[in-house]
């Protein structure tokens, strides 16, 4: 690797390393798809309002799931949402309204961190809103990597590569940046997907040639 690629490469790292960091919280970039295939349960909820929590450390609020994504089987039981306190332990803060909430299930209940897939329900596009309906699920037996370095081509089939920088920040003068979906085809291949409504085998977009 020449030195002007390592220099580049050490400024882009620390570019995401800065925008996933918040008073000591620190979140490894990753596209939202992997966010979502990694949460045990991923919601559309309206927040109510702020509740006591009984458990020591953890801010907890009163929810109402609206649209279930992912963990159907786990929804039933959740009422609240857990974060931690602190935003220097990746704690989150939410005000009323509508969002898109993913976490893991804990023995405290449905827990979300700084560094899982949450916003604002209002400021997702509407082809974000898609791939949380149709096209996310379909491909979490895929894997999504990032080439450093052209030309960049998957070592896998089953491998959705990223070209850009993109993977590290969410929103790009105003517009969202992660409008693709990695999914899987019939055939075992993966590729990824720009298009609108429920994907066929065939709509894909190689990525290796941005």
């Amino acid at each position: 690797m020449s030195a002007a690629v390592s220099v580049a490469l050490l400024f882009f790292l620390s570019v995401a390393l800065n925008e996933q960091v918040t008073e000591g919280c620190s979140c490894v970039p990753r596209h939202p798809q992997q966010q979502f295939c990694s949460s045990d349960i991923v919601i559309r909820a309206k927040v109510i309002e702020k509740v006591s929590s009984t458990v020591p450390g953890l801010t907890a609020y009163k929810i109402q799931t609206t649209e279930v994504f992912k963990g159907f089987d786990g929804v039933n039981e959740t009422q609240h949402v857990y974060t931690n306190e602190m935003p220097s332990v990746c704690g989150i803060r939410l005000a009323r309204g509508q969002y898109l909430l993913s976490g893991r299930i804990t023995p405290e209940g449905f827990f979300v961190s700084l560094c899982d897939y949450f916003e604002v329900w209002d400021k997702l596009s509407l082809l974000q809103k898609e791939n949380l309906k149709y096209r996310y699920l379909t491909g979490c037996t895929c894997m999504i990597s990032t080439c450093i370095e052209k030309p960049c081509q998957p070592s896998t089939k089953n491998e959705c590569m990223q070209t850009d920088w993109s993977f590290t920040w969410q929103f790009k003068d105003g517009e969202s940046v992660h409008e693709s979906a990695c999914i899987r085809h019939s055939d075992g291949s993966c590729g990824w997907y720009e298009g609108t409504g429920k994907p066929s085998e065939n709509d894909t977009m190689d990525m290796s040639e941005v």
